[in-house]
């Protein structure tokens, strides 16, 4: 196992990776951690020859492919009591190929498809193996022609089948792969169109707004924006949720208020709450939430929101989503 801190650490609440992390397959796919591309000609990746067991349980992020070849390691993690984000690389796995017969308890393992957007990929495979497991998907962005309709489009795809989470995240491209992504469109009639979101247009705003979109409709469709399960053992479930919950709202706060944001407060908070023990809505009830560090009194009423709805949730909500609408 090998620490890692992802890219998007407010959206993926992983400490960990099965060595050595993504393996190159026969098409593009992507990283979650870096939330990258993996050409198929990507360098060759060498696996271990021992897998080292983690002192404690953690959250760990697993790659199909990786897990096939070390099925064992992916045992020995769910019997230490860690938590899996197993990334479907591979649209062919199944659960019997990795050793998965009886099913992990809740909160353990969580399937994840990748899913790139056009032109990277056109197809998106559904994992339809995997429908007794509590299973989401990972969604690059980045502001291509037509890529708020795809995206729309996908998410509802994604509902259909059953997906219960989608994490939608900016899709950082480096200049190669922009240049390998415009090469590999010649001739199709939208090669202007191409260059100008990938070398001209503000990337920054249209991944924002697609962000934002992705949002809107993962609300609408009632699924969950995070990915709602890695409990390792020792912890409560509903108190992982919701610092999960807590920092995709510190990201959505700086998107918002930039300079003056208080999303630094909810990460905070978040750090001190994914490791209570006990159930974080029965510590409200009996007043003692604000034991755990970081809880003041507008933390305090921020959580509650989240779990009963109202402020200051709602008036976050309202001003997140009307960025960029001139409002």
């Amino acid at each position: 196992m090998r620490r890692i801190e992802p890219a998007f650490p407010d959206l993926f609440p992983v400490t960990h990776v099965m060595r050595p992390g993504y393996l190159a397959g026969k098409t593009v796919s992507l990283d979650p951690i870096r939330m990258g591309v993996v050409w198929q000609d990507a360098s060759r990746r060498i696996l271990p020859a021992a897998f080292r067991r983690p002192r404690e349980p953690v959250q760990a992020m697993v790659f199909g492919r990786v897990a096939l070849q070390k099925p064992e390691a992916l045992q020995a993690l769910l019997e230490d009591g860690s938590s899996v984000l197993l990334v479907l690389d591979d649209a062919g796995l199944k659960p019997g190929d990795l050793g998965l017969h009886g099913g992990p308890a809740d909160g353990q393992l969580l399937p994840a498809l990748p899913v790139l957007p056009p032109p990277l990929a056109d197809s998106m495979p559904i994992p339809r193996g995997w429908k007794r497991f509590t299973w989401g998907a990972v969604l690059g962005l980045f502001p291509f022609p037509g890529a708020a309709a795809e995206l729309e489009r996908r998410l509802q795809r994604l509902h259909g089948a059953g997906a219960s989470f989608v994490v939608a995240a900016p899709l950082l491209l480096t200049p190669k792969d922009r240049h390998r992504i415009l090469d590999g469109c010649d001739g199709n009639g939208m090669e202007d169109q191409l260059e100008n979101c990938l070398f001209h247009a503000d990337v920054s705003r249209g991944l924002h707004a697609l962000e934002r979109r992705a949002g809107i409709v993962i609300r609408e469709l009632g699924m969950e924006p995070v990915i709602p399960g890695m409990v390792p053992e020792g912890r409560h479930p509903r108190a992982v949720h919701t610092a999960s919950l807590l920092r995709l709202w510190a990201r959505r706060l700086d998107q918002s208020h930039e300079e003056s944001s208080w999303g630094w407060r909810l990460r905070r908070a978040a750090a001190a709450l994914e490791r209570v023990p006990h159930d974080p809505q029965i510590l409200a009830a009996e007043g003692n939430l604000r034991v755990i560090p970081g809880f003041d009194q507008w933390v305090e009423q921020f959580t509650l929101s989240l779990w009963s709805g109202g402020e200051p949730l709602e008036g976050a909500w309202r001003r997140w989503t009307s960025q960029g609408n001139g409002t």
